[in-house]
C-alpha cells in the first residue's frame, strides 16, 4: 500500500494537550484503517513557539521522529533539546511534552502503538 500526501486528511489544533500555539498535520494512518498494534501514523509541522503539553501515555507508546527544526522535550520531567534525526520515545505510564524552540517549523512524525 502506498499512502501518497494528497490523500492524507489534514488536522490542525490549536493548544495542543493542553500545549499553545499551533500543530498541523497529515493522518497517513488512523484506527480502523490499521489492522496491527500501531494506532496512528502522522507528520507534524509544529509552528514557531508553539507547545504540544505534557501528557501521559497510558496503555500505548509514542514515537516521535524528527525531520527538521530544533525542539525542547520534557521526558518525564527532565529536559532536553532534540533536533533532526533523534527519536524521542515515550513508554506506557511515561509523559512528555514537546516545543517548537527554533526559527522555522519543527517537523516530525509520530507512531502511536498499542502496549
Amino acid at each position: 500500500m502506498i499512502i501518497r500526501e494528497c490523500d492524507t486528511k489534514k488536522v490542525t489544533s490549536e493548544k495542543p494537550r493542553g500545549g499553545h500555539g499551533l500543530i498541523h498535520g497529515m493522518q497517513y494512518l488512523v484506527g480502523d484503517q490499521i489492522t496491527n498494534k500501531i494506532k496512528i501514523v502522522m507528520a507534524n509541522d509544529l509552528e514557531i513557539g508553539a507547545m504540544i503539553g505534557e501528557h501521559s501515555h497510558i496503555d500505548d507508546e509514542e514515537f516521535y521522529y524528527i525531520i527538521a527544526g530544533q525542539g525542547r522535550v520534557i521526558d518525564d520531567g527532565v529536559v532536553k533539546e532534540v533536533s533532526a534525526g533523534d527519536l524521542v520515545y515515550t513508554g506506557s505510564g511515561h509523559s512528555h511534552s514537546l516545543e517548537n524552540i527554533g526559527d522555522t517549523k519543527l517537523k516530525f512524525l509520530a507512531f502511536i502503538v498499542e502496549k
